[in-house]
């Protein structure tokens, strides 16, 4: 699918209508200027898909530090040297209970 030809005849078939209507026909050079004008694209992203990206790229990054921190803890119990503190589960596990009662 050949889309600038197209394009072209369009571009053609417009500037030929408005000479015909009777507004000011275009110089070959500024058909030409219209012509790379019309080939460029863009792109307008939400902010909401910006702020999706931002989070995407942060989950990425995550599971990177996510997975060394794994890595980190197997060699620890591994090699016998992790030690559980229980003073920190105790506090997390009363902190949810107090957060399901109320």
């Amino acid at each position: 699918m050949k889309i600038n030809s197209t394009q072209q005849y369009i571009n053609q078939t417009y500037t030929a209508n408005n000479a015909n209507a009777g507004t000011t026909a275009n110089t070959s050079a500024d058909q030409g200027k219209q012509s790379e004008e019309a080939l460029s694209d863009s792109i307008n992203l939400s902010s909401t898909t910006r702020d999706l990206q931002k989070i995407s790229a942060a989950a990425e990054n995550e599971a990177v530090d996510r997975t060394q921190m794994v890595e980190t803890l197997k060699q620890q119990v591994q090699a016998g040297q992790y030690t559980v503190n229980a003073e920190q589960i105790a506090e997390k596990m009363v902190g949810s209970i107090m957060n399901e009662v109320g």
